[in-house]
């Protein structure tokens, strides 16, 4: 069995990144107070002077990371986010925004989905964004 790995992007690869940056970022904490907490500081006899680098930067990326998977996965479900849209403004707008005066001319048919007007030659329905082929078969 091979396994391949593809060099783009996805949701999946953003959340384990964001994982391992946490982790890393969990993992370079110090329980040291900070050297500008005087009280502190005196209790305890050692303070730590700013956190590291590797403590900042994974916290950074973390976030990055995590900011970048929800991007890629509205990017992946963008067609039905924008149906869910317009089928909610085709409702606030009634069933006389969905009666369209036919074209002269062009054959029409009606989706099964919405009952928005489908001119011939159309891919996907402009009410709810159904591809035409799957509900003709």
């Amino acid at each position: 069995m091979k396994i391949s790995f593809s060099k783009a992007p996805t949701f999946t690869k953003a959340i384990i990144a964001s994982a391992v940056f946490a982790i890393a970022y969990l993992a370079s904490t110090s329980s040291l107070p900070s050297c500008s907490d005087t009280v502190a500081v005196l209790n305890s006899g050692e303070c730590i002077e700013r956190q590291s680098f590797l403590h900042t930067a994974s916290g950074w990326l973390a976030l990055i990371c995590l900011v970048a998977a929800v991007l890629l996965l509205a990017l992946k479900h963008k067609n039905s986010i924008l149906g869910w849209q317009a089928s909610i403004q085709q409702a606030h707008q009634g069933p006389s925004a969905q009666a369209q005066a036919p074209v002269p001319g062009r054959a029409s048919s009606f989706c099964a989905k919405c009952g928005t007007r489908i001119i011939a030659g159309d891919r996907f329905c402009q009410g709810c964004g159904v591809p035409m082929e799957s509900l003709q078969s």
